[in-house]
C-alpha cells in the first residue's frame, strides 16, 4: 500500500512509542515491590533468553501469564483454576500468589472422581479401572459399592458374560502390569494404575483433596522445578501410554476389551491362587 512504513521499520515504531504505566500497576508495584523483585528475579534465573521480553509486557498479568506459559512450556503444567485466580483477583499482584510455592497441576482421582466412572470419564479408562483392584490403604477404592455401581454402568457398553471373567474384585495392579509389560497392551496398565494411584509419580499419585495441599505446593526453588519437570516427563509419557489405550478400546469397546482379557488372563497365573484363597 502507497505510504505505508516498511513491517520492519512498523514494529520499531510501536516499540519505541510505549504508554506510560497505568495507575493501578504502579500501585500494585508499589505495594508489593519485594514480590515483583523476586518475581523478575525468578524470571531471569528460570529463562534468561526470554526474560527481558517478558518483564517488558504491559501490565504485571501479562509478564505473569507469559512466564506461566513458558513454565508449561519447558517444565510442566501448573493449576489453571489457580493460575487464573491469580491473574483475576484485583486485589491482590499475582506475583505475591505464586510466590507463595508451584501451584503443580494434579492429575490423580479423588473420591468424587470414582464416583463419576462412565458418566463423566471416558469409557475406555473407565473400563481399565475394572480390571485392577486398588491397593490396601485404599478406602475409596476398597468400597465394594462403588465397583458394583461401575459393573452396572459397564454393562451398558460391555456384554455381561464378558464382565463376569474379570477376576472377583480385580487384578492386583503389579501383576498387571508386569503381564503386559513391554507388550501391545501396556497402555491398558499405565491407565489402571493411573486410576488407583499406584504410578509412583506425583502429577498422577496426588489429588487436590490431599491434606497436604492447600492450593500450593514447594518453593520454586532450582531442586524443585528440575524434580517437577522430571516427574512431569515420565507423568506424560504414562498418560499418552492410556491414552492411546483407550482411544483404541472406544473404536469397539465390547469387542476390544474381551480381546484384552482374552491376552491378559492367561499370562496371569496368580488369578487361580486368588480364586482358591478366596474360596
Amino acid at each position: 500500500m502507497e505510504g505505508a512504513a516498511p513491517p520492519a521499520l512498523s514494529a520499531l515504531a510501536r516499540r519505541l512509542v510505549r504508554r506510560p504505566p497505568s495507575i493501578s500497576d504502579v500501585v500494585m508495584l508499589l505495594r508489593y515491590s519485594e514480590d515483583y523483585g523476586w518475581f523478575a528475579d525468578l524470571t531471569r534465573q528460570m529463562f534468561p533468553e526470554e526474560a527481558g521480553e517478558v518483564l517488558a509486557l504491559p501490565g504485571i498479568r501479562m509478564r505473569v501469564a507469559r512466564f506461566v506459559a513458558l513454565v508449561e512450556e519447558r517444565h510442566f503444567p501448573l493449576d489453571t483454576g489457580y493460575i487464573d485466580y491469580c491473574l483475576d483477583d484485583g486485589e491482590t499482584q499475582p506475583c505475591t500468589q505464586l510466590r507463595r510455592g508451584i501451584p503443580f497441576r494434579l492429575s490423580g482421582f479423588s473420591y468424587d472422581d470414582f464416583h463419576e466412572m462412565w458418566v463423566g470419564y471416558r469409557n475406555g479408562i473407565s473400563s481399565l479401572a475394572l480390571l485392577t483392584k486398588p491397593s490396601d490403604e485404599d478406602h475409596v477404592g476398597n468400597d465394594k459399592g462403588i465397583r458394583v455401581a461401575w459393573l452396572e454402568s459397564a454393562v451398558e457398553h460391555i456384554p455381561r458374560a464378558t464382565l463376569d471373567r474379570i477376576p472377583a474384585g480385580g487384578i492386583d495392579a503389579d501383576r498387571f502390569s508386569r503381564a503386559l509389560e513391554g507388550t501391545q497392551f501396556e497402555g491398558a496398565a499405565s491407565g489402571a494404575v493411573w486410576v488407583w494411584s499406584q504410578t509412583g509419580n506425583y502429577y498422577l499419585d496426588c489429588t487436590y483433596d490431599d491434606s497436604a495441599y492447600d492450593g500450593f505446593t514447594d518453593p520454586w526453588d532450582d531442586d524443585i522445578i528440575r524434580w517437577g519437570t522430571e516427574q512431569w516427563g515420565r507423568a506424560s509419557r504414562v498418560l499418552a501410554e492410556a491414552d492411546a489405550m483407550t482411544t483404541w478400546l472406544e473404536k469397539d469397546i465390547a469387542a476390544r476389551f474381551a480381546e484384552l482379557l482374552d491376552y491378559v488372563l492367561p499370562r496371569l497365573p496368580e488369578v487361580e491362587e486368588e480364586k482358591d484363597n478366596h474360596e
